[in-house]
């Protein structure tokens, strides 16, 4: 817990988005203050995913991920599914952002299909 206020009180700069081990730290928390506050850094990554999944389609680009119209991406169900992808993929850098790791999780959950 302690990391985790130092992690979110310091400046922009020295701490400017939240890593691997900050997210393996949170994820684990039991506290309602700590899961509260991931899962709301969780909502702003997955609407800035999606958002650029929109451009990207608007364009006529490759999205970055295809989920089924009826899939629910929550919060909650984004916290495990990245947890379950660092379980599958222990090699990532501790320093990785989860923004980057939850692009990943979504595009290998929710893979699009090959126009080849």
């Amino acid at each position: 817990m302690l990391a985790f206020g130092l992690a979110w009180a310091s400046p922009a700069g020295a701490q400017s988005h939240m890593d691997k081990m900050l997210f393996l730290e949170l994820s684990g928390e039991q506290d309602a203050q700590s899961w509260g506050l991931l899962l709301v850094h969780l909502k702003g990554v997955l609407a800035g995913l999606e958002a650029a999944n929109m451009a990207l389609v608007r364009r006529g680009d490759a999205p970055l991920h295809c989920p089924p119209p009826d899939a629910a991406i929550t919060p909650s169900w984004a916290a495990q599914a990245m947890r379950d992808y660092l379980a599958k993929y222990p090699k990532i850098p501790d320093a990785m952002s989860i923004a980057v790791i939850a692009r990943h999780t979504l595009a290998d959950r929710f893979p699009c299909e090959s126009k080849v």
